[in-house]
Protein backbone atom coordinates (compact mmCIF):
# COMPACT_ATOMS: atom_id res chain seq x y z
CA UNK A 1 0.00 0.00 0.00
CA UNK A 2 1.38 3.35 -1.22
CA UNK A 3 0.70 6.62 0.26
CA UNK A 4 -1.12 9.20 -2.47
CA UNK A 5 2.69 10.59 -3.30
CA UNK A 6 4.27 7.33 -4.15
CA UNK A 7 1.37 5.80 -6.06
CA UNK A 8 1.87 8.81 -8.61
CA UNK A 9 5.20 8.02 -8.54
CA UNK A 10 5.11 4.54 -9.37
CA UNK A 11 4.07 4.13 -13.01
CA UNK A 12 2.67 1.32 -14.89
CA UNK A 13 5.31 -0.70 -16.70
CA UNK A 14 4.13 0.18 -20.25
CA UNK A 15 3.73 3.80 -19.23
CA UNK A 16 7.65 3.63 -18.43
CA UNK A 17 8.10 1.58 -21.61
CA UNK A 18 6.97 4.67 -23.57
CA UNK A 19 3.08 3.09 -24.29
CA UNK A 20 1.55 5.07 -21.45
CA UNK A 21 -2.89 3.55 -21.48
CA UNK A 22 -5.19 5.40 -23.58
CA UNK A 23 -7.07 8.03 -22.08
CA UNK A 24 -10.43 5.86 -20.43
CA UNK A 25 -13.93 6.88 -18.87
CA UNK A 26 -14.40 6.70 -15.28
CA UNK A 27 -13.84 3.15 -14.35
CA UNK A 28 -16.90 1.16 -13.94
CA UNK A 29 -15.09 -1.60 -11.69
CA UNK A 30 -13.42 0.83 -8.95
CA UNK A 31 -14.93 0.63 -5.27
CA UNK A 32 -14.30 3.36 -3.05
CA UNK A 33 -14.30 3.59 0.61
CA UNK A 34 -12.51 5.19 4.07
CA UNK A 35 -10.67 3.88 6.40
CA UNK A 36 -9.27 5.82 9.45
CA UNK A 37 -7.36 5.49 12.71
CA UNK A 38 -7.95 8.32 15.65
CA UNK A 39 -5.19 9.55 18.04
CA UNK A 40 -5.29 6.82 20.76
CA UNK A 41 -5.20 4.20 18.24
CA UNK A 42 -1.96 6.05 16.67
CA UNK A 43 -0.09 6.56 19.84
CA UNK A 44 -0.70 3.11 20.84
CA UNK A 45 0.73 1.49 17.33
CA UNK A 46 3.68 4.31 17.91
CA UNK A 47 4.59 3.01 21.37
CA UNK A 48 4.69 -1.15 20.11
CA UNK A 49 6.78 -0.04 17.32
CA UNK A 50 9.18 2.01 19.41
CA UNK A 51 9.44 -0.71 21.25
CA UNK A 52 10.35 -2.95 18.83
CA UNK A 53 13.08 -0.99 17.24
CA UNK A 54 15.13 -0.52 20.74
CA UNK A 55 15.70 -3.67 20.93
CA UNK A 56 17.33 -3.51 17.70
CA UNK A 57 18.87 -0.31 17.29
CA UNK A 58 21.87 1.56 17.33
CA UNK A 59 22.23 4.95 19.11
CA UNK A 60 25.74 6.99 20.32
CA UNK A 61 25.74 6.47 24.16
CA UNK A 62 23.85 3.73 24.07
CA UNK A 63 24.34 -0.43 23.83
CA UNK A 64 22.49 -2.07 20.77
CA UNK A 65 19.25 -2.89 21.74
CA UNK A 66 18.95 -1.23 25.08
CA UNK A 67 17.84 2.14 23.73
CA UNK A 68 14.77 3.31 25.90
CA UNK A 69 11.18 3.60 24.32
CA UNK A 70 11.31 7.39 25.13
CA UNK A 71 14.60 8.33 23.30
CA UNK A 72 12.98 6.38 19.71
CA UNK A 73 10.04 8.23 19.97
CA UNK A 74 11.59 11.14 20.94
CA UNK A 75 14.39 10.87 18.09
CA UNK A 76 12.47 9.42 15.31
CA UNK A 77 8.95 11.19 16.08
CA UNK A 78 8.09 12.14 12.28
CA UNK A 79 9.55 8.59 10.88
CA UNK A 80 7.53 6.58 13.59
CA UNK A 81 4.16 7.91 13.00
CA UNK A 82 4.86 7.66 9.30
CA UNK A 83 5.32 4.39 8.84
CA UNK A 84 2.64 3.90 11.47
CA UNK A 85 -0.01 5.55 9.12
CA UNK A 86 1.56 3.31 6.27
CA UNK A 87 0.72 -0.07 7.93
CA UNK A 88 -2.49 1.03 9.76
CA UNK A 89 -3.71 2.13 5.89
CA UNK A 90 -2.68 -0.98 4.42
CA UNK A 91 -3.87 -3.18 6.88
CA UNK A 92 -7.34 -1.21 7.36
CA UNK A 93 -7.34 -1.34 3.46
CA UNK A 94 -7.42 -5.12 3.16
CA UNK A 95 -9.06 -6.08 6.19
CA UNK A 96 -11.86 -3.72 4.53
CA UNK A 97 -11.79 -5.69 1.33
CA UNK A 98 -12.11 -9.28 3.07
CA UNK A 99 -15.00 -7.94 5.45
CA UNK A 100 -16.82 -6.84 2.19
CA UNK A 101 -15.94 -9.93 0.28
CA UNK A 102 -14.22 -7.81 -2.90
CA UNK A 103 -12.16 -9.86 -5.44
CA UNK A 104 -9.88 -7.37 -6.30
CA UNK A 105 -8.09 -7.22 -9.70
CA UNK A 106 -5.15 -5.09 -8.56
CA UNK A 107 -3.91 -3.24 -5.31
CA UNK A 108 -5.89 -0.78 -3.66
CA UNK A 109 -4.58 2.66 -3.60
CA UNK A 110 -4.67 5.71 -1.82
CA UNK A 111 -6.86 8.68 -3.43
CA UNK A 112 -6.67 10.94 -0.49
CA UNK A 113 -5.15 11.48 2.78
CA UNK A 114 -6.79 13.73 5.51
CA UNK A 115 -3.96 13.51 7.97
CA UNK A 116 -5.30 15.62 10.87
CA UNK A 117 -1.72 15.66 12.91
CA UNK A 118 -2.77 14.40 16.69
CA UNK A 119 -6.21 13.66 15.96
CA UNK A 120 -5.33 11.23 13.63
CA UNK A 121 -6.33 10.08 9.93
CA UNK A 122 -8.58 9.18 7.50
CA UNK A 123 -7.91 7.99 3.98
CA UNK A 124 -10.09 7.53 0.73
CA UNK A 125 -9.41 4.32 -0.49
CA UNK A 126 -9.91 3.00 -4.20
CA UNK A 127 -9.69 -0.67 -5.41
CA UNK A 128 -10.38 -2.26 -8.77
CA UNK A 129 -12.36 -5.65 -8.42
CA UNK A 130 -13.00 -8.55 -11.08
CA UNK A 131 -16.48 -7.80 -13.04
CA UNK A 132 -19.21 -10.75 -12.85
CA UNK A 133 -18.56 -13.09 -15.93
CA UNK A 134 -21.53 -14.40 -17.10
CA UNK A 135 -21.49 -17.39 -19.73
CA UNK A 136 -23.43 -17.74 -22.56
CA UNK A 137 -25.44 -20.98 -22.78
CA UNK A 138 -22.14 -23.42 -23.75
CA UNK A 139 -24.71 -25.91 -25.62
CA UNK A 140 -26.70 -23.28 -27.63
CA UNK A 141 -23.45 -21.99 -29.26
CA UNK A 142 -22.61 -22.67 -32.97
CA UNK A 143 -18.68 -22.46 -34.52
CA UNK A 144 -18.48 -21.99 -38.20
CA UNK A 145 -15.01 -22.81 -39.85
CA UNK A 146 -13.75 -23.13 -43.35
CA UNK A 147 -12.64 -27.13 -44.09
CA UNK A 148 -9.49 -26.24 -45.43
CA UNK A 149 -8.08 -24.39 -42.32
CA UNK A 150 -9.18 -27.54 -40.30
CA UNK A 151 -7.91 -30.21 -43.07
CA UNK A 152 -4.50 -28.38 -43.42
CA UNK A 153 -1.95 -29.45 -46.77
CA UNK A 154 -1.58 -33.08 -47.47
CA UNK A 155 1.63 -34.39 -46.45
CA UNK A 156 4.74 -33.99 -49.25
CA UNK A 157 7.73 -36.26 -48.38
CA UNK A 158 9.85 -34.58 -50.75
CA UNK A 159 8.66 -30.93 -49.22
CA UNK A 160 9.45 -31.92 -45.56
CA UNK A 161 12.66 -33.47 -46.44
CA UNK A 162 13.92 -30.34 -48.09
CA UNK A 163 12.55 -27.91 -45.55
CA UNK A 164 14.58 -30.39 -42.65
CA UNK A 165 17.93 -30.04 -45.00
CA UNK A 166 17.38 -26.27 -45.06
CA UNK A 167 16.84 -26.14 -41.41
CA UNK A 168 19.88 -27.76 -40.80
CA UNK A 169 22.21 -25.85 -42.97
CA UNK A 170 25.91 -25.74 -42.40
CA UNK A 171 28.64 -22.62 -42.65
CA UNK A 172 31.36 -23.43 -44.83
CA UNK A 173 34.13 -20.73 -45.53
CA UNK A 174 34.37 -19.54 -49.07
CA UNK A 175 37.84 -18.64 -50.37
CA UNK A 176 38.62 -17.92 -54.08
CA UNK A 177 34.94 -16.23 -54.73
CA UNK A 178 33.06 -12.46 -54.08
CA UNK A 179 30.84 -12.58 -51.66
CA UNK A 180 27.09 -13.23 -53.36
CA UNK A 181 23.44 -13.29 -52.06
CA UNK A 182 22.84 -15.64 -48.96
CA UNK A 183 26.21 -16.07 -47.58
CA UNK A 184 27.57 -15.06 -44.01
CA UNK A 185 29.95 -12.31 -43.85
CA UNK A 186 32.42 -11.62 -40.80
CA UNK A 187 33.05 -8.18 -40.55
CA UNK A 188 35.05 -5.48 -38.34
CA UNK A 189 33.82 -1.86 -38.24
CA UNK A 190 34.56 0.64 -36.57
CA UNK A 191 32.05 3.92 -36.81
CA UNK A 192 32.72 7.23 -36.08
CA UNK A 193 30.98 10.72 -37.00
CA UNK A 194 32.20 13.06 -39.73
CA UNK A 195 31.33 16.05 -37.96
CA UNK A 196 32.79 15.27 -34.36
CA UNK A 197 35.28 12.86 -34.92
CA UNK A 198 33.51 10.78 -32.30
CA UNK A 199 34.40 7.07 -32.47
CA UNK A 200 32.50 3.91 -31.72
CA UNK A 201 34.23 0.96 -29.83
CA UNK A 202 35.31 -1.77 -33.26
CA UNK A 203 33.36 -4.37 -33.08
CA UNK A 204 33.18 -7.64 -34.80
CA UNK A 205 29.55 -8.50 -36.27
CA UNK A 206 28.04 -10.88 -38.78
CA UNK A 207 25.75 -9.86 -41.67
CA UNK A 208 23.83 -11.99 -43.73
CA UNK A 209 23.47 -11.46 -47.67
CA UNK A 210 20.30 -11.03 -48.02
CA UNK A 211 19.02 -7.66 -49.95
CA UNK A 212 16.01 -7.53 -47.45
CA UNK A 213 17.39 -7.64 -44.34
CA UNK A 214 18.04 -4.72 -42.18
CA UNK A 215 21.19 -3.52 -41.51
CA UNK A 216 22.21 -1.12 -38.55
CA UNK A 217 24.76 0.65 -41.64
CA UNK A 218 23.10 2.20 -44.41
CA UNK A 219 24.19 0.66 -48.06
CA UNK A 220 26.00 -2.46 -46.73
CA UNK A 221 24.49 -4.89 -48.55
CA UNK A 222 25.31 -3.42 -52.21
CA UNK A 223 28.77 -2.28 -50.48
CA UNK A 224 29.97 -5.97 -49.52
CA UNK A 225 28.58 -7.70 -52.79
CA UNK A 226 31.17 -8.69 -55.25
CA UNK A 227 33.91 -8.40 -52.66
CA UNK A 228 36.25 -10.83 -51.39
CA UNK A 229 37.57 -12.03 -47.92
CA UNK A 230 40.55 -9.54 -46.66
CA UNK A 231 39.55 -6.98 -48.06
CA UNK A 232 39.11 -3.57 -46.06
CA UNK A 233 37.19 -0.73 -47.74
CA UNK A 234 34.87 2.53 -46.62
CA UNK A 235 31.20 3.58 -46.51
CA UNK A 236 30.03 7.07 -45.67
CA UNK A 237 25.92 7.71 -44.98
CA UNK A 238 23.82 10.28 -44.23
CA UNK A 239 21.51 8.51 -41.27
CA UNK A 240 17.91 10.26 -40.85
CA UNK A 241 16.07 11.16 -38.04
CA UNK A 242 14.47 7.52 -37.94
CA UNK A 243 17.38 5.21 -38.16
CA UNK A 244 17.46 2.45 -36.28
CA UNK A 245 20.55 3.33 -34.20
CA UNK A 246 19.33 6.75 -32.22
CA UNK A 247 23.13 7.68 -31.99
CA UNK A 248 23.32 8.13 -35.86
CA UNK A 249 20.06 9.76 -36.19
CA UNK A 250 20.27 13.46 -38.53
CA UNK A 251 24.21 12.83 -38.89
CA UNK A 252 26.76 11.69 -41.57
CA UNK A 253 28.86 8.61 -39.90
CA UNK A 254 31.76 6.82 -41.44
CA UNK A 255 32.77 3.08 -41.15
CA UNK A 256 35.55 1.31 -41.57
CA UNK A 257 35.04 -2.00 -42.39
CA UNK A 258 36.78 -5.02 -43.13
CA UNK A 259 36.25 -8.26 -44.10
CA UNK A 260 36.83 -10.83 -41.88
CA UNK A 261 35.31 -13.99 -43.18
CA UNK A 262 32.57 -14.99 -45.24
CA UNK A 263 30.95 -18.33 -45.15
CA UNK A 264 28.19 -20.15 -47.53
CA UNK A 265 25.62 -22.08 -46.24
CA UNK A 266 24.99 -25.44 -47.32
CA UNK A 267 22.47 -28.19 -46.72
CA UNK A 268 23.68 -31.45 -45.91
CA UNK A 269 23.17 -34.61 -47.52
CA UNK A 270 20.74 -37.00 -46.26
CA UNK A 271 23.30 -39.86 -45.75
CA UNK A 272 24.36 -41.69 -42.96
CA UNK A 273 26.47 -39.16 -41.02
CA UNK A 274 23.40 -36.42 -40.96
CA UNK A 275 20.66 -39.19 -39.72
CA UNK A 276 23.39 -40.16 -37.26
CA UNK A 277 23.50 -36.62 -36.03
CA UNK A 278 19.51 -36.68 -35.68
CA UNK A 279 19.68 -40.40 -33.17
CA UNK A 280 18.46 -42.19 -36.28
CA UNK A 281 19.45 -45.29 -38.50
CA UNK A 282 18.36 -45.71 -41.61
CA UNK A 283 16.33 -43.05 -44.58
CA UNK A 284 13.31 -45.26 -44.18
CA UNK A 285 13.75 -44.62 -40.11
CA UNK A 286 14.16 -40.95 -41.12
CA UNK A 287 11.18 -40.10 -43.97
CA UNK A 288 8.87 -42.39 -41.09
CA UNK A 289 9.48 -40.08 -38.42
CA UNK A 290 9.34 -37.20 -40.82
CA UNK A 291 5.62 -38.47 -41.54
CA UNK A 292 4.68 -38.97 -37.97
CA UNK A 293 5.99 -35.61 -37.23
CA UNK A 294 3.94 -33.43 -39.80
CA UNK A 295 0.62 -35.39 -38.74
CA UNK A 296 1.08 -34.32 -35.20
CA UNK A 297 1.44 -30.99 -36.44
CA UNK A 298 -0.93 -31.05 -38.61
CA UNK A 299 -3.22 -32.26 -35.68
CA UNK A 300 -2.22 -29.46 -33.47
CA UNK A 301 -2.99 -26.95 -36.46
CA UNK A 302 -6.24 -28.16 -36.14
CA UNK A 303 -6.46 -27.94 -32.87
CA UNK A 304 -5.22 -24.38 -32.71
CA UNK A 305 -7.94 -23.58 -35.27
CA UNK A 306 -10.81 -25.26 -33.73
CA UNK A 307 -9.81 -23.50 -30.44
CA UNK A 308 -9.49 -20.21 -31.89
CA UNK A 309 -13.26 -20.19 -33.55
CA UNK A 310 -13.97 -21.05 -29.77
CA UNK A 311 -12.37 -18.60 -28.03
CA UNK A 312 -13.93 -15.70 -30.79
CA UNK A 313 -17.29 -17.25 -29.97
CA UNK A 314 -17.36 -16.64 -26.44
CA UNK A 315 -15.55 -13.64 -27.04
CA UNK A 316 -18.51 -12.12 -29.03
CA UNK A 317 -20.70 -13.68 -26.72
CA UNK A 318 -19.42 -12.29 -22.93
CA UNK A 319 -19.40 -8.38 -22.44
CA UNK A 320 -18.05 -7.42 -19.07
CA UNK A 321 -16.16 -4.30 -18.08
CA UNK A 322 -12.02 -5.81 -18.20
CA UNK A 323 -9.89 -4.86 -15.16
CA UNK A 324 -7.42 -1.74 -16.23
CA UNK A 325 -4.59 -3.16 -13.90
CA UNK A 326 -4.89 -6.91 -15.53
CA UNK A 327 -4.52 -5.14 -18.78
CA UNK A 328 -1.60 -2.40 -17.74
CA UNK A 329 0.04 -5.95 -16.35
CA UNK A 330 -0.78 -7.86 -19.47
CA UNK A 331 0.70 -4.90 -21.68
CA UNK A 332 3.55 -4.76 -19.70
CA UNK A 333 4.13 -8.61 -19.88
CA UNK A 334 3.75 -8.43 -24.14
CA UNK A 335 6.40 -5.54 -23.66
CA UNK A 336 8.61 -7.47 -22.11
CA UNK A 337 8.84 -9.90 -24.13
CA UNK A 338 9.78 -7.83 -27.11
CA UNK A 339 13.66 -7.76 -26.93
CA UNK A 340 13.28 -5.45 -29.89
CA UNK A 341 14.03 -1.74 -29.28
CA UNK A 342 10.82 0.39 -29.70
CA UNK A 343 11.44 3.03 -32.33
CA UNK A 344 8.28 5.24 -34.49
CA UNK A 345 8.84 7.04 -37.18
CA UNK A 346 5.87 9.37 -36.36
CA UNK A 347 3.44 9.98 -33.80
CA UNK A 348 0.56 8.22 -35.63
CA UNK A 349 2.76 4.99 -35.83
CA UNK A 350 3.54 5.39 -32.18
CA UNK A 351 -0.43 5.60 -31.61
CA UNK A 352 -1.45 2.65 -33.75
CA UNK A 353 0.98 0.79 -32.19
CA UNK A 354 -0.40 1.57 -28.59
CA UNK A 355 -3.95 1.13 -29.59
CA UNK A 356 -3.39 -2.71 -31.18
CA UNK A 357 -1.01 -3.60 -28.09
CA UNK A 358 -4.13 -2.28 -25.49
CA UNK A 359 -6.31 -4.21 -27.85
CA UNK A 360 -4.45 -6.78 -27.68
CA UNK A 361 -3.92 -6.82 -24.31
CA UNK A 362 -7.96 -6.40 -23.29
CA UNK A 363 -8.74 -8.71 -25.44
CA UNK A 364 -6.04 -11.80 -23.53
CA UNK A 365 -7.60 -10.64 -20.27
CA UNK A 366 -11.12 -10.92 -21.05
CA UNK A 367 -10.41 -14.33 -22.39
CA UNK A 368 -8.70 -15.82 -18.97
CA UNK A 369 -11.54 -14.44 -17.39
CA UNK A 370 -14.02 -15.90 -19.30
CA UNK A 371 -11.76 -19.79 -19.04
CA UNK A 372 -11.63 -18.88 -15.65
CA UNK A 373 -15.09 -18.60 -14.94
CA UNK A 374 -15.61 -22.17 -17.05
CA UNK A 375 -13.07 -23.42 -14.72
CA UNK A 376 -15.22 -22.10 -11.79
CA UNK A 377 -18.69 -23.10 -12.82
CA UNK A 378 -18.47 -26.49 -14.68
CA UNK A 379 -15.62 -27.45 -11.65
CA UNK A 380 -12.88 -28.55 -14.27
CA UNK A 381 -9.72 -29.37 -12.24
CA UNK A 382 -6.66 -31.52 -12.44
CA UNK A 383 -6.70 -34.92 -10.24
CA UNK A 384 -3.56 -37.45 -9.43
CA UNK A 385 -5.26 -39.65 -12.12
CA UNK A 386 -4.66 -36.50 -15.41
CA UNK A 387 -0.74 -36.41 -13.66
CA UNK A 388 -0.85 -40.29 -13.55
CA UNK A 389 -1.47 -40.33 -17.17
CA UNK A 390 0.38 -37.74 -18.44
CA UNK A 391 3.76 -38.98 -16.37
CA UNK A 392 3.35 -41.88 -18.45
CA UNK A 393 3.04 -40.23 -22.01
CA UNK A 394 5.76 -37.90 -21.39
CA UNK A 395 8.01 -40.70 -20.57
CA UNK A 396 7.05 -42.32 -23.48
CA UNK A 397 7.64 -39.30 -25.55
CA UNK A 398 10.93 -38.57 -24.52
CA UNK A 399 11.99 -42.11 -24.52
CA UNK A 400 13.10 -41.99 -20.74
CA UNK A 401 12.31 -44.03 -17.62
CA UNK A 402 8.75 -42.57 -15.79
CA UNK A 403 10.84 -42.22 -12.73
CA UNK A 404 12.60 -39.44 -14.39
CA UNK A 405 9.52 -37.61 -15.38
CA UNK A 406 8.21 -37.54 -11.84
CA UNK A 407 11.90 -36.65 -10.62
CA UNK A 408 12.07 -33.70 -12.76
CA UNK A 409 8.15 -32.53 -12.21
CA UNK A 410 9.13 -32.95 -7.95
CA UNK A 411 10.16 -29.12 -8.17
CA UNK A 412 7.46 -26.83 -7.14
CA UNK A 413 7.12 -24.32 -9.90
CA UNK A 414 7.41 -27.10 -12.41
CA UNK A 415 4.85 -29.26 -11.28
CA UNK A 416 2.86 -26.01 -10.86
CA UNK A 417 3.37 -25.34 -14.15
CA UNK A 418 2.52 -28.84 -15.14
CA UNK A 419 -0.74 -28.53 -13.66
CA UNK A 420 -1.67 -25.68 -15.44
CA UNK A 421 -1.38 -26.73 -18.52
CA UNK A 422 -3.23 -30.13 -17.89
CA UNK A 423 -5.75 -27.50 -16.77
CA UNK A 424 -5.90 -26.00 -19.67
CA UNK A 425 -6.32 -28.84 -21.54
CA UNK A 426 -8.80 -29.89 -20.03
CA UNK A 427 -11.22 -26.49 -19.82
CA UNK A 428 -10.48 -27.05 -24.07
CA UNK A 429 -11.49 -30.18 -23.99
CA UNK A 430 -14.68 -29.57 -22.01
CA UNK A 431 -15.61 -26.56 -24.63
CA UNK A 432 -14.88 -28.68 -27.83
CA UNK A 433 -17.45 -31.24 -26.21
CA UNK A 434 -19.89 -28.43 -25.32
CA UNK A 435 -19.86 -26.20 -27.89
CA UNK A 436 -20.59 -27.57 -31.59
CA UNK A 437 -18.32 -26.58 -34.46
CA UNK A 438 -19.36 -26.96 -38.17
CA UNK A 439 -16.69 -27.17 -41.13
CA UNK A 440 -18.02 -24.81 -43.89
Amino acid sequence: MNHEKADMENKPASEAAGVSAPAAEENPLLRRFQVALGREEIAREIDLLAEEYSHKMKMPGFRQGKVPVDVVKKVHAPALRDEVIQQAVSKLAFARIEQDKLAIAGEPFVEKMDDRGAEGFQADIAVEVLPEVELPELDSLRVEIPAATLRGEAFDEAQQIERVLEGNKRSLPVQGRPIGADDLVLLMVQSSEAASKRKWPRQETYFMMKADNPSEISGLYDALLGKQGGESFALQAAYPATAVKKAWAGKKIAHQVEIKAVYELKKPELDEEFLKSLGLKSAGEFKLKLKEEYQHHQEHHRDEALMDGIFEKLLDASHFPVPRSLQEQEVARRLTQNRQPLNFKDDEEKAKFKELVFAQAEKAVRLSLILERVREKYQVAVNEADLEKEYAHLAQHHGVAEKEIRKYYSEEKKASELKDHLLQVKINDFLKEKIKVKEV
